[in-house]
């Protein structure tokens, strides 16, 4: 039976190829040693190990993912300590593994998703900052295949991602090679009179400027991919809540029904205050931004 790759699976980079070829090696030698793990009809862990024994046309143990094992802590602990990644890689994982979602259909009592984790909570996990986290969620939402994996390879850095997934998608792979663009030039002591000290006033006042303008803008994108996720997730509780109340029309088990709606609408309440919370700082970011569009456009 042929198996593809699970996307929790997925979420982490592909072997070198160096590293690819002494795995086949050790398959050609001595076998299979450790089972893969399958999880809805496909490859959970030992994504290698499959391709390999499938490439040299050989048996490779299979086993499912025990009952009751979160998918997603099984994948994070198969891999946290085999796998030598830079931080920024472990950061842009993280984010992938939190936004996944199961395939099947929720059972009675289970919601449709996880509740999202905080960027606290992620930067904890993968042992980065919150704000290596808010880089790291740009990337995901909105860079090339390609960009993620140089973040993931560690070609480049997650920092430097976030500002390609700014560019427009087909322009993205280039960027990954092509140097950084020069920082303004900083001035030490202070300027003289005259037109020259007024042209590198006004060169000091532009490139401050943009500097903010830069850094709200990219904070309000950060927000806004966040925001997006939250609706989306807020919906499925709505869902999970119609869910939650058929099943109390529709059964005996009025009070296992009672505290899952109670467990979704609190869910609701505190998706709904980060999202207000949200809308706040983006509005004040845009003011921001727009504060120093103008501080640009003064004469010095």
């Amino acid at each position: 039976m042929h198996y593809e790759q699970h996307p929790l699976s997925a979420a982490f980079p592909a072997m070198s190829d160096a590293e690819y070829a002494a795995l086949v090696d050790s398959i050609t030698n001595i076998g299979v040693q450790n089972p893969i793990t399958l999880y809805e009809g496909k490859v959970l862990d030992g994504w290698n190990r499959y391709r390999a024994s499938c490439d040299l046309v050989c048996a490779c143990p299979e086993t499912p993912l025990a009952v009751g094992v979160d998918p997603v802590d099984f994948v994070r602990a198969q891999n946290k300590h085999r796998r030598h990644l830079p931080l920024g890689a472990w950061a842009l994982i993280e984010v992938s593994l939190s936004a996944w979602k199961p395939s099947h259909r929720p059972d009675k009592g289970e919601l449709s998703s996880p509740f999202q984790r905080s960027n606290e909570e992620m930067a904890a996990k993968a042992g980065v900052t919150v704000r290596t986290i808010q880089h790291a969620k740009v990337v995901e939402a909105n860079a090339a295949p390609e960009v993620k994996e140089a973040v993931k390879t560690g070609v480049v850095s997650v920092k430097a991602a976030a500002e390609i997934a700014r560019l427009p998608k087909e322009e993205q792979a280039a960027a990954i090679s092509a140097p950084p663009p020069p920082k303004p030039a900083k001035f030490k002591g202070k300027p003289k009179k005259g037109p020259a000290a007024d042209l590198v006033r006004a060169e000091l006042k532009a490139a401050r400027a943009k500097g903010e303008v830069g850094e709200a803008t990219a904070r309000i994108e950060e927000l806004e991919a966040e925001l997006s996720a939250l609706r989306e997730q807020l919906a499925e509780a709505r869902d999970d809540l119609e869910a939650a109340v058929k099943v109390l029309d529709a059964s005996d088990q009025v009070a296992a029904a009672l505290a899952e709606a109670k467990k979704v609408r609190d869910l609701n309440r505190g998706l709904q205050s980060r999202i207000d919370s949200m809308l706040t700082e983006i509005a004040r970011l845009k003011g921001s931004v727009k504060h120093w569009e103008r501080k640009a456009g003064q004469p010095a």
